[in-house]
């Protein structure tokens, strides 16, 4: 029987402890916090693969995996891991607060979630900034932390609690330079019976970046899905310039 993934090559993930599936805060440590992942393989176990334990009649896998990345901040590199279809969520189920202005009286506000949702696969060109599609997510998560102080009034103690929010940046990644494109031949996709073994992206772009952990530039292919190339935050001067097309001259004609 065919089996059907819940989640496609470049949908953003996280695993189902993330806080901001059910609160609009994070509590607690941000480093407890797992990161919004995209996927970049899906695998499909045979019939064979052991799913339930015969001696309890309990689940115990699943035939349906992704092999998801993510950006370890720390040591500035990507990181894989492999995961049952279960214990992902999509993004989408988030809740993103907005920090400040008002969201009901602007008409051009857009949420982040609508936003993100929107992004379009990155176009090649040698030697432009893209950028991992987690990018904003992870910098604008937030945290509430609460601190009581204690206070007199009229000689007695009075406590007084005060809410601080922060944002929450672990994950975060760096701009990547475009330095590289091959395409995947997709071998071994299907078993000998015809039906799905993997899916694997089509297209890899090679990333270049600084690695500040290693004090290097790092490099590496990856699925073309993982990024986008609309800059997701503003500034004085554009990422991708676009060249300016200048009228020839009459010396020159």
């Amino acid at each position: 029987m065919s089996l059907d993934n819940q989640f496609k090559i470049g949908n953003i993930v996280t695993f189902k402890t993330h806080p901001l599936l059910y609160d609009r805060y994070i509590k607690g440590d941000g480093k407890l916090v797992p990161p919004f992942m995209v996927v970049i393989e899906v695998f499909f176990e045979d019939e064979k693969k052991k799913v339930v334990d015969t001696s309890n009649g309990k689940t115990i896998a699943e035939r349906i995996k992704y092999t998801c990345i993510f950006f370890d901040d720390n040591k500035n590199e990507f990181k894989e891991l492999i995961v049952y279809e279960s214990m992902l969520m999509d993004f989408t189920k988030f809740y993103i607060s907005k920090m400040d202005g008002n969201t009901v009286e602007d008409p051009e506000y857009k949420s982040l979630i609508d936003e993100v949702s929107g992004y379009k696969n990155p176009s090649y060109k040698y030697g432009n900034i893209i950028y991992f599609k987690t990018k904003k997510l992870e910098i604008l998560k937030k945290r509430s932390s609460v601190k009581t102080e204690i206070k007199k009034e009229k000689g007695k103690p009075v406590e007084e609690k005060k809410e601080t929010i922060q944002y929450v940046v672990n994950y975060s990644t760096p701009e990547f330079v475009l330095c590289g494109y091959k395409e995947e031949l997709g071998e071994d996709l299907f078993y000998p019976n015809g039906e799905k073994k993997k899916i694997v992206a089509k297209v890899l772009y090679k990333v270049k970046w600084f690695n500040s952990n290693q004090m290097k530039f790092s490099e590496q292919y990856l699925p073309k899905k993982c990024f986008i190339d609309v800059q997701p935050f503003s500034t004085l001067v554009a990422h991708n310039l676009k060249p300016k097309t200048e009228k020839p001259s009459e010396e020159s004609l």
